[in-house]
């Protein structure tokens, strides 16, 4: 049985968005499910983020699993492979992991929500343009539209990615979510397909936040009007009169 697994770099993009009680929770699921145990309760933001890191958990484990019947099979022939032959695989894996790294853009938290990350080189389609347009966390724009063309392309089509975008808009507003908790659109339109999940027959949209309502209801809240003026007046003549009172 593997005693261990590997955390990797990329996953602080799905964690950022977590407090850190929820951090607790979903690195507590990670360790119960690479040993085989049953993952404790999660909410709905950290059973998203957990469910990326578990398909990459199973993934590797995969990948060490073939290794190992690879070897037993080779030790059933005669012994284990060639040194120089695991080092050719080895270095190989290494080099398409730097290649992969090297290729990827780095986050940049820095930049500001108005969406300038260095695209002016790039013409955005209307559809795509409409979209944004709607979409709640204007951030990297030039990613986001990078995953949106790559989702076209699995054979999604502008229209359903457009409701999606609409629903998911619509959901943070109802809910009142806070901007670090909105994802980037690169995330919404990532491979794993989060928008999916709102392009379902059966979607409904949450009910209105009451932490929301009650903001409004404290808003909208009328006043009581003081004439300022009237009432300083008042209190002067009171003390007045309660001074000719004492000299009498």
């Amino acid at each position: 049985m593997k005693n261990s697994f590997v955390l990797y770099s990329d996953y602080m993009e799905h964690i950022e968005l977590l407090s850190m009680e929820q951090r607790g929770v979903l690195f507590t699921a990670i360790m119960q499910y690479s040993m085989g145990y049953e993952t404790v309760e999660m909410d709905g933001m950290t059973k998203m983020a957990f469910s990326f890191i578990k398909a990459q958990i199973d993934r590797d484990k995969e990948k060490y699993d073939r290794t190992v019947e690879a070897r037993r099979e080779a030790g059933k022939k005669g012994g284990r492979p060639p040194k120089q032959k695991e080092a050719k695989k080895a270095n190989a894996f290494y080099d398409k992991q730097k290649k992969q790294d090297k290729a990827k853009k780095p986050d940049n938290d820095n930049v500001t929500d108005n969406d300038n990350v260095n695209d002016t080189d790039i013409k955005y389609t209307c559809a795509f343009e409409k979209l944004w347009s709607v979409y709640p966390r204007k951030k990297e724009k030039a990613r986001a539209y990078k995953c949106y063309k790559a989702r076209l392309s699995d054979g999604f089509s502008e229209d359903a990615l457009f409701t999606a975008v609409k629903r998911y808009a619509d959901e943070c507003e109802r809910l009142s979510t806070d901007v670090t908790y909105i994802k980037h659109g690169s995330t919404f339109f990532s491979k794993d397909k989060p928008f999916s999940d709102y392009l379902s027959k059966d979607y409904k949209p949450p009910e209105k936040s009451v932490k929301k309502q009650v903001e409004k209801n404290l808003n909208n809240f009328e006043r009581r009007a003081y004439d300022m003026d009237s009432l300083e007046a008042r209190l002067l003549r009171a003390d007045m009169e309660g001074e000719a009172d004492i000299d009498e």
